[in-house]
């Protein structure tokens, strides 16, 4: 009997210990994902700082460096040979400025290889500067309002795609608000 017995609890103790080894490899498969997603977003958010960046010192081909091969650029569906078009207007028609935004939220879909993004910001020229934006980067709504009825406002949708572990903008969607207010 006494064997039966200590070979019961050799399978308990077994069963207990997979049982174990089980939660702790779902715990650490979930912490690593949440690390993965946190990098994955950090890495787009230091990708939205370079493109600012690269747009404030006018460096359409380094720009674009950041955008897929396939990149369409809406309302008006353009493709990347556009978009260096109408960048050059942009950058001619503003001259020297500076673009402020809040931080971005970022989505990172199920599959870990796409994201999205929307927010809003503004284009100033150097002797046009908004003071006090910098406290409210961490709350988009706030920010928006602080500026809404002093400037034009644009809202910048971007869906990122993950190619051989770097994120590029796949489509950009930008949205152009007049007037007073942005809701």
């Amino acid at each position: 009997m006494k064997n039966v017995s200590n070979s019961a609890n050799c399978a308990d103790l077994l069963q207990a210990g997979l049982v174990r080894m089980l939660i702790l490899t779902l715990v650490i498969g979930t912490l690593c994902l949440a690390c993965t997603r946190d990098n994955d977003v950090e890495q787009i958010r230091k990708r939205i700082a370079a493109g600012t960046d690269l747009a404030e010192a006018h460096e359409i081909g380094s720009l674009l460096k950041l955008a897929s091969e396939e990149i369409r650029a809406m309302p008006m569906n353009l493709d990347r040979r556009g978009i260096k078009g109408v960048l050059w207007q942009t950058f001619k028609r503003y001259g020297t400025f500076s673009i402020l935004y809040p931080r971005p939220a970022i989505e990172i879909a199920e599959g870990g290889r796409e994201a999205s993004t929307r927010f809003p910001f503004l284009i100033v020229k150097k002797k046009n500067p908004i003071p006090g934006l910098e406290a409210l980067r961490n709350d988009p709504l706030a920010w928006v309002d602080a500026i809404g009825d002093a400037a034009d406002l644009y809202s910048l949708r971007l869906q990122w795609i993950k190619q051989d572990g770097e994120w590029l903008v796949g489509w950009a969607f930008l949205e152009r608000f007049a007037g007073v207010g942005f809701e």
